[in-house]
């Protein structure tokens, strides 16, 4: 059973859009795509801020359902995609990995951590 199967009711839909960074004008994005996630949080501390650790950030982590993706390479995900929620905010993707089922070696489903960033000029 994968993660999708186990808590259908966590599932939420958001939105992956392409990023061309390099353009004359700046930023811009191409068509935003629906896709189904699992969200979770991830905080990242400082083990050596004695005696106690000290938070250096709290990212949001998404199950994201592979089919919904326009790639499952995850290092094309993290340098030319964003993620957009419901109410429009945009979101760079800093790090993706794959989540296979360890049995079967099958893809279940592609993990993105994800960080607010400032918006994006969107050309559509």
């Amino acid at each position: 059973m994968n993660v999708f199967e186990a808590f259908p009711n966590a599932i939420e839909q958001m939105s992956i859009v392409e990023v061309d960074y390099g353009t004359v004008i700046g930023n811009t994005t191409g068509e935003a795509t629906t896709i189904r996630v699992i969200k979770d949080e991830v905080t990242t501390a400082d083990p050596t801020n004695s005696p106690n650790a000290a938070t250096i950030a709290t990212d949001t982590l998404l199950y994201v359902v592979p089919a919904d993706l326009p790639t499952t390479d995850t290092s094309e995900l993290v340098s030319s995609y964003i993620i957009r929620d419901a109410q429009g905010k945009d979101y760079e993707i800093i790090d993706a990995g794959a989540g296979k089922n360890q049995h079967t070696g099958q893809l279940e489903h592609i993990e993105l951590k994800i960080r607010p960033t400032e918006t994006i000029a969107r050309s559509n």
